[in-house]
């Protein structure tokens, strides 16, 4: 019984120090080295620096200083960190007196405000960032190649709370929880709000809403159904595949559908819908006589064929896209688009050709 007892003793031993041993090699393992897209500009983002109110004002930047539009110049940003001003705002020697650092912690006055705070993760990163050197990285270096938002999708009750995981995938196979970093917007706040730390919570809104999910320039989606609850029995016949997908919705989130309008109100709603504009009378009058029971498809066929519906669709398409200029000396440009829109819509070129032909387009 004592030899097994010394057996048993001596192999517990040997594993005691192999595991001492794995753990001194694991203490020893050097950090991963800090890579200044995948690590630092998540940092800026995070902390509003590089939004088009601070830092990344066009042209000027803030006070002096610029930074890229949402990190999407980390090269230029690096160099205006680093390099800008004989290096004047890094410190590597001692990190925490770096003017990058001291204007973020609002330690030296900061027309932004406290944008860090000492203790946080983002400014211990910063902190070791700069006494490591400042590394910018290299091209064998893993590269940011998605992010996964957990859950993607989920019904919730009104007034609930979901927190949010959000994973970062890179080249080499690796993943991260970026949760802390990304950045979290509703599509509509009166459905739903969410946290810099990524908790969503319901509001009193039945309905669908997204959260739109950010980090470093790549875009996930948390999309909520809020069911009201109430039963969905009467639907109106389906014409077409988008009335399915319609009411599978509704059914899912426990909404009736409105009931079906009279047709003074149905030719004013798709009169302002469609053609972005009242019916005349005589439209009106020439609708109610109407007996044929397909006129309701008749009348929004002829307004999609109408030039009210270019016109209309044209102004609201080149609002998207940002058509216009401060600078009213030449805006033959913004006119050109405009009709550009205005005759591709009255010919009815699908929204796929024409998405094709403006990423494809050259010149101003």
């Amino acid at each position: 019984m004592t030899s097994i007892f010394r057996i048993l003793f001596s192999f517990l031993l040997v594993q005691g120090v192999l595991f001492a041993v794995s753990l001194h090699e694991a203490a020893a393992e050097p950090a991963r080295p800090l890579n200044f897209a995948n690590d630092i500009v998540p940092i800026l983002t995070k902390a509003d620096c590089n939004t088009g109110g601070c830092h990344a004002k066009a042209i000027t930047g803030q006070r002096g200083f610029r930074l890229s539009l949402l990190g999407f110049e980390p090269e230029e940003d690096y160099e205006h960190i680093v390099k800008e001003g004989r290096g004047r705002r890094v410190f590597p020697q001692a990190p925490e007196q770096s003017l990058l650092l001291l204007k973020a912690s609002n330690t030296v006055p900061h027309g932004g405000g406290k944008k860090l705070d000492p203790e946080s993760e983002g400014y211990q990163t910063l902190v070791r960032w700069l006494s490591e050197g400042m590394r910018y990285g290299d091209e064998t270096d893993p590269q940011l190649v998605g992010i996964d938002v957990n859950p993607n999708r989920k019904t919730m009750a009104i007034n609930t709370t979901q927190a949010l995981k959000v994973t970062a995938k890179y080249s080499d196979g690796s993943t991260r929880d970026v949760t802390k970093m990304a950045l979290y917007e509703a599509n509509d706040r009166s459905m739903a709000e969410a946290t810099g730390e990524g908790v969503v919570t319901t509001l009193d809104l039945p309905g669908n809403v997204a959260v739109m999910v950010r980090y470093s320039g790549l875009v996930s989606v948390f999309n909520i159904s809020i069911p009201l609850g109430a039963p969905v029995e009467e639907l109106p016949p389906v014409k077409n595949f988008i009335d399915e997908l319609v009411f599978a919705n509704l059914k899912e989130i426990g909404v009736p559908p409105s009931p079906v309008c009279d047709d003074e109100t149905f030719l004013r709603r798709i009169s302002l819908d469609v053609g972005g504009r009242l019916p005349t009378i005589e439209e009106t009058e020439a609708f109610l006589a109407n007996q044929d029971p397909k006129k309701r498809d008749q009348a929004i066929e002829a307004l999609l064929g109408s030039p009210d519906y270019a016109d209309y669709f044209a102004n609201k398409w080149t609002a998207l896209l940002k058509n216009r200029r401060e600078d009213k000396a030449d805006i033959t440009a913004n006119f050109a688009f405009h009709a550009w829109m205005r005759d591709s819509l009255l010919a009815n070129v699908a929204y796929d050709d024409l998405v094709r032909k403006i990423l494809g387009a050259t010149g101003t």
